[in-house]
């Protein structure tokens, strides 16, 4: 089952793909048994938050790893630009907090866990760099906390910011936020914070998270 809230611009800007622009058409991930992902379909425009809603646990991850061009597609197609070549996607793309594959280990203190994205994002993370990182975000105190002892809203805003730092990346994927509890409209702040910068957000999450989101989007909900 999935549901997407496209915004507002999303129909208008359908005739003329933009290079930030995702595009995903009747798209299925084959599965043990059967599709962990079925028939989605949306579109996310550029420098725009699109949330889609979508179950819990492994259609989830499939969907990620697919707008990712990570894995192969059973059915339909998905592009970035008027590119579906899965090199484009895996390019332009970063995967923030997909579980089991890009969420940081719960255990690991605050800082370890800045160090492992700056170094993803190909930034300088020595000890200094993660010392100014915090700093400047006013985060020193909690330099060796837990990463899972940490507000959820916390989490995915730094894990949205440090996912977007790396050059290439022009869309950020967000797997699950709802899946930590909290206020969802804390992460779909940030999401829509980073968005405000030109990058495009896709924002994996639960059906019902997906229609609570509704009143925050001018176009609703499409099965």
């Amino acid at each position: 089952m999935h549901t997407c809230i496209e915004t507002g611009s999303a129909r208008r800007r359908e005739g003329s793909v933009n290079e930030r622009q995702v595009t995903a058409r009747n798209v299925s991930v084959e599965g043990t048994h059967e599709p962990f992902v079925e028939g989605v379909d949306f579109i996310a425009p550029a420098g725009e938050v699109t949330v889609v809603g979508i179950d819990p646990g492994v259609g989830q991850v499939a969907l990620a790893l697919a707008i990712g061009g990570r894995v192969d597609l059973l059915t339909g197609s998905i592009g970035i630009g008027a590119s579906t070549e899965r090199s484009h996607l895996q390019l332009r793309t970063r995967l923030v907090d997909v579980a089991d594959v890009t969420a940081p280990e719960d255990g690991l203190p605050l800082r370890a866990v800045i160090a492992e994205e700056l170094a993803l994002a190909e930034r300088p993370s020595g000890r200094r760099d993660v010392t100014a990182f915090l700093e400047d975000r006013d985060l020193t105190d909690l330099a060796a906390r837990r990463w899972e002892s940490l507000p959820p809203g916390l989490r995915t805003r730094l894990l949205l910011e440090l996912g977007s730092w790396h050059p290439q990346v022009r869309v950020v994927v967000l797997a699950g936020p709802d899946r930590h509890g909290g206020d969802p409209y804390e992460w779909f702040e940030a999401a829509r914070d980073l968005a405000d910068t030109g990058i495009t957000v896709v924002a994996l999450c639960s059906p019902a998270i997906a229609t609570t989101l509704r009143p925050l989007t001018s176009d609703g909900v499409t099965a």
